[in-house]
């Protein structure tokens, strides 16, 4: 029985360890709002080990690919959202940004969530958010399975943010 209390910690540690959390500010003023704009900032990621700026000598159709991925993403939060409408365009009163640190070979992704206002600066930000990309595809291919994982994570952190 020891084994098993010890096995549950551990795993709770685990997840608490990997879990998102409020750095800076608070996201409480979605709470009155009934859109919010929703975008993938990659500009000073790292995508398959080297710098953003690297990486788009080598894709040719980024635009392109980069409209598919933040759409995947607004989908998948409006998917797992509770009222409030996630947007693929700028809204009047506040931004959710999220900024890739990271991007590995399969897609997977890490980053921060920031909320902006109206004038751009930061009012909140949320770390060590994690998507898992895919297994076969392109490099953008996958970076979109993991943005669709991250619209769920998105919209769900902030669902418990605005109680």
């Amino acid at each position: 029985m020891k084994k098993w209390y010890l096995t549950a910690i551990m795993i709770l540690c685990v997840a608490s360890v990997k879990a998102q959390k409020v750095s800076n500010g608070s996201f409480k003023v979605l709470a009155n709002e009934t859109a919010v704009s929703l975008s993938i900032d990659y500009t000073d990621s790292r995508i398959d080990k080297v710098p953003f700026d690297v990486f788009l000598e080598g894709e040719n159709q980024w635009d392109e690919a980069y409209k598919d991925i933040s759409l995947k993403l607004v989908k998948e939060a409006n998917r797992h959202s509770d009222g409030l409408k996630y947007l693929n365009k700028k809204t009047e009163n506040y931004q959710l940004v999220f900024k890739a640190i990271t991007v590995d070979d399969d897609g997977e992704t890490n980053g921060n969530l920031l909320l902006l206002d109206k004038d751009g600066i930061v009012i909140g930000e949320a770390e060590k958010f994690n998507a898992n990309g895919g297994h076969f595809g392109s490099q953008t291919n996958l970076m979109g399975d993991a943005a669709e994982r991250l619209g769920k994570k998105i919209a769900q952190f902030i669902k418990k943010q605005m109680k």
